[in-house]
């Protein structure tokens, strides 16, 4: 429904209507406001939401981004879905139309009528801070002592930023576990600063229909369109989440878990490793040789775990305890034995991927603690 009017219409027809003795049906109305300037193209609006039963209560503070008529109600709802403390979740979405004033242009955007989502009032959006934050003339600065400098002296990321990108990443893993993906990544403007954090808005995908391929490609689409937005200024970290374990090919997966072990095993990061794998992060992987767990491995997986090593001339079976030091030692001892005698075990992609199987999520869970 263009006018909000007609809803009022609507849901008196359906009470007057309705003869379920079981069954109640109203409406709550709410009103807003926001100013626009239709001198300038702009693609948002600081505004009022009033949502108290008072209509002199007072207001929440908003902010209306427009959005395609297509995209408006599909995004509200998906953007909505998402319970993540890195998506900004909208109050609305609604169609404003400016009273026809002669003294406006008739192509004024607000003469037309556009669609918006409301969300809380949030101090800039990503594209507008960069802006902000560029270099100025000696004497003018832009005063932002939580976000700036990007950088510290000793040339590393602040930690807000550190904070902000481990946190995008982790939610955006998290809105493809509810089966939708943002599709706009790459835009500065679906980000947004609000209580001194940094936020996603206006999730438009879904997964739910597409194949296992087709999935796949628009994760991968979501986390490479997020570098891309952050290449230019965080180019070491950047460096780092290019290399993360989901962007890798198999062969690259698995030689991680050779120089994980490597590092294990080298005195001058030894104690980084065993402390990581140490933390309570790791409790699923403890235990991991369980019976039921090696009985359920292919042949080649299982003939690693069982291997006979010579010993002094003598054969003895290589030993794994339930540590999850001993987990890494096994998988660098799988990714040696496949390039040493693979072929009975297929491809590489099939060896990797009876490691995903069987121990998901152990290879992210070291990437994050190791690398980032």
């Amino acid at each position: 429904m263009d006018d909000q009017r007609e809803l009022s219409d609507f849901v008196r027809k359906l009470h007057h209507e309705n003869n379920s003795k079981h069954k109640v049906i109203g409406s709550r109305l709410c009103y807003y406001s926001f100013k626009f300037n239709h001198r300038i193209y702009e693609e948002l609006y600081e505004g009022h939401l009033h949502l108290s039963f008072d209509p002199r209560g007072p207001p929440v503070d908003v902010v209306f981004v427009k959005v395609a008529q297509e995209d408006a109600e599909i995004i509200f709802r998906r953007t909505a879905a998402v319970n993540d403390g890195v998506v900004l979740r909208p109050w609305t979405h609604l169609f404003s139309k400016q009273k026809e004033f002669d003294d406006l242009p008739e192509d004024t955007d607000l003469r037309k009528g556009i669609w918006v989502l409301c969300y809380d009032r949030f101090e800039h959006d990503l594209k507008h801070w960069t802006n902000l934050a560029k270099p100025k003339p000696k004497g003018i600065a832009y005063n932002d002592k939580l976000k700036l400098p990007i950088k510290t002296d000793d040339d590393r990321l602040n930690e807000f930023w550190c904070n902000s990108i481990r946190k995008l990443i982790d939610g955006v893993c998290n809105i493809h576990k509810e089966g939708l993906y943002h599709g706009g990544l790459g835009s500065r403007s679906n980000y947004v600063f609000i209580y001194k954090s940094l936020k996603i808005i206006n999730i438009k995908g879904s997964l739910d229909k597409l194949t296992d391929e087709q999935c796949e490609a628009r994760k991968k689409e979501d986390i490479t369109d997020l570098l891309w937005m952050l290449d230019n200024c965080y180019d070491d970290f950047i460096k780092k989440v290019l290399g993360h374990p989901f962007l890798l090919k198999a062969d690259q997966r698995m030689r991680l878990f050779d120089h994980y072990d490597t590092m294990r095993n080298c005195p001058t990061t030894a104690q980084r490793v065993n402390f990581a794998l140490a933390l309570s992060a790791f409790d699923n992987f403890k235990s991991w040789n369980s019976t039921s767990t090696v009985n359920n491995m292919d042949s080649f997986m299982s003939g690693v775990y069982n291997h006979s090593v010579s010993k002094k001339k003598q054969q003895k079976k290589a030993s794994y305890s339930g540590t999850v030091s001993s987990l890494l030692r096994y998988l660098r001892n799988l990714n040696h034995h496949y390039h040493k005698h693979g072929l009975a075990a297929g491809s590489l992609e099939d060896v990797e991927r009876g490691v995903t199987t069987h121990f998901r999520g152990f290879l992210e869970l070291l990437y994050r603690h190791l690398e980032l």
